[in-house]
């Protein structure tokens, strides 16, 4: 009994031997190796969010440009006499500083065609349409100065067409057409004209003029001018404006 008591006792005394000596457990592999943070990159890489190139697009004014330049520039188009515009080639030095510099310039320029066209000076207008297509043309490749030279024919012929319309219409009023009156007769409508010694119907002529509606106030007048066709109204007892223009 006393034997088997002592065996007892001496296991009990190698069980935690035993437990100390037991190795450990081998490092992870495979899927466990995923698991781990990613290594921070060297320092010699670089992302490639930071490897990025800006590129203005083509016609892009730098709004970071000098003050002092920018300032000179404006006061020399404001101070430049009527008629005589500064070009944008006299802006600039080269290369792309000189397409901005006409975009900038052809903006201004528009804006003060646009003036002109509201007070109806029309000989004005089409002098600087002139000059702005001229200065224009040499960067007419770029996008944006060909839209604006479109731009500026555009105004050019508005201007012309208004100016042929009033000297037409001003040709017209120093006839001194004046209707007295308007008749009906079976064969149609009848016009009483101040200095005609007869009542006239349509297509009938009046110092020049053909005549192409008579309603029951006014009169409508075919009038050439300058290889034109214009047409212009006489209301009863009028004598001066007109109406509309082919």
């Amino acid at each position: 009994m006393l034997i088997f008591r002592s065996s007892l006792l001496i296991l009990a005394l190698l069980v935690p031997v035993f437990a100390a000596e037991t190795p450990a457990p081998a490092p992870a592999t495979g899927a466990a190796k995923a698991a781990e943070p990613a290594k921070s990159p060297s320092v010699g890489s670089v992302p490639d969010e930071e490897k990025w190139t800006f590129e203005p697009a083509a016609g892009r004014l730098d709004v970071f440009n000098d003050l002092e330049e920018r300032i000179k520039i404006e006061t020399d188009l404001s101070n430049t006499p009527s008629g005589e515009t500064v070009g944008p080639a006299v802006i600039a030095p080269s290369g792309k500083e000189k397409v901005d510099a006409a975009i900038e310039w052809g903006a201004k320029e528009a804006e003060r065609v646009e003036s002109l066209i509201l007070v109806r000076k029309w000989d004005e207008t089409i002098q600087a349409c002139d000059n702005a297509i001229k200065n224009l043309e040499k960067y007419q490749a770029n996008t944006p100065v060909a839209e604006l030279m479109e731009r500026f024919k555009r105004y050019r012929t508005q201007a012309d067409e208004a100016k042929i319309y009033e000297e037409a219409q001003a040709k017209f009023d120093a006839l001194g057409l004046k209707i007295e009156g308007i008749l009906w007769s079976p064969e149609g409508s009848l016009a009483v004209i101040g200095g005609e010694p007869r009542a006239l119907k349509i297509n009938d002529r009046a110092k020049d003029c053909v005549i192409i509606n008579i309603d029951t106030n006014r009169v409508d007048f075919l009038f050439h001018y300058n290889r034109r066709r214009f047409e212009f109204q006489r209301y009863v007892g009028e004598v001066g404006n007109a109406s509309r223009a082919h």
